[in-house]
């Protein structure tokens, strides 16, 4: 790819090397945008959802791949290198942006160790997504990871239900939303009736969803968890809870809320909702000017790596729009300048 130069104001610059950032950053390049990835370093790395995903069943050509989301930026990224006629459209730093600054219509990216690094840009996407609240097992978030990895523990009803087929479930959370994924494992799945885990915190139901807990029959436990049944080799086999009580199930959802890596649009103030996710327009754009919001950040969006890609293509083409409304008018101007017509 291109060498990135801090003189430079490129077109466009695209924050996250996740699945939405990665196809930001491809639609671009293809529009013929001078484009920079600030993909991140292996700390985003480890904090990214996508880098957790060891398979995905519903989206048509994944089915067998590993770590398929990573795998898939990877490739797309060795391909962009590979096309002579493309690399000097696309530039890419292995870096960590650690402050977005708006100076005029010019956006001032920081990045690197310390923020040394800088770049510029006329419009940015931010892809930085979200990762999944964790729950607090004996003091740690440790004890789950074993369990998340092997594919026994889930997060994502969407994506994973079908893996809670035979099986007795739970679903650790303790909000509304936790009944509600409980009821759908029954509904679509014909499973037993989930326990619900809510980890030493107050529940939080409104009438109508402790009703259907008791309808559905599902099982409470506010105790806090105090340890994690099984082992990575042969798989889950339960929650120990305080008091000593044993809930046994071989698969369970969390359902904790998310953490949302906002702080590159709050720092701009641009507006999020209570939970921290983007509020954007049809277009994808924040309510800071020029600067986009794609993927799993934004509000009202499935977690999807489909409506993701979806994303990124609207946010892409509204920049590319503009660019060439732009240079449309300024050739047209000249035009009119050179033969006195207009």
């Amino acid at each position: 790819m291109a060498e990135p130069s801090e003189n430079k104001i490129h077109d466009v610059a695209v924050i996250g090397g996740g699945g939405a950032g990665t196809m930001a950053f491809l639609r671009a390049v293809l529009n013929g945008d001078d484009s920079l990835l600030l993909s991140g370093d292996a700390t985003t790395a480890r904090k990214g959802r996508a880098t957790w995903v060891a398979e995905v069943d519903n989206i048509p050509g994944m089915h067998g791949l590993k770590r398929p989301i990573t795998s898939t930026t990877k490739s797309t990224l060795s391909w962009l290198q590979s096309q002579d006629w493309l690399r000097d459209r696309a530039a890419q730093i292995s870096a960590s942006v650690t402050k977005l600054e708006k100076q005029g219509d010019i956006f001032v990216l920081h990045h690197g160790k310390d923020g040394e690094g800088r770049s510029r840009a006329r419009f940015v996407i931010l892809a930085t997504g979200v990762m999944d609240v964790q729950p607090q097992i004996g003091g740690s978030i440790e004890p789950i990871f074993p369990f998340a990895n092997r594919g026994d523990i889930l997060y994502c009803i969407r994506c994973d239900g079908h893996r809670t087929l035979g099986h007795d479930t739970a679903v650790i959370g303790n909000s509304e939303s936790a009944i509600y994924i409980a009821a759908m494992l029954v509904e679509r799945y014909g499973l037993k009736p989930p326990a619900i885990l809510a980890n030493g915190t107050d529940l939080q139901l409104g009438d109508e969803a402790e009703e259907l807990r008791q309808a559905y029959g599902m099982a409470l436990h506010t105790e806090a968890i105090q340890s994690v049944l099984g082992d990575k080799k042969t798989g889950l086999a339960g929650f120990e809870v305080q008091g000593g009580a044993t809930v046994s199930v071989t698969r369970a959802f969390v359902s904790l809320g998310l953490i949302c890596y906002n702080e590159l649009l709050t720092g701009l103030d641009g507006q999020v909702t209570s939970s921290g996710r983007a509020v954007v327009d049809e277009q994808f754009e924040s309510s800071v000017t020029g600067l986009f919001v794609v993927g799993d950040l934004v509000v009202d969006r499935k977690l999807q790596v489909y409506t993701a890609w979806d994303g990124a293509v609207d946010a892409a083409d509204s920049i590319n729009s503009r660019l060439r409304n732009e240079r449309r008018k300024a050739r047209i101007d000249q035009f009119r300048s050179q033969t006195g017509s207009g």
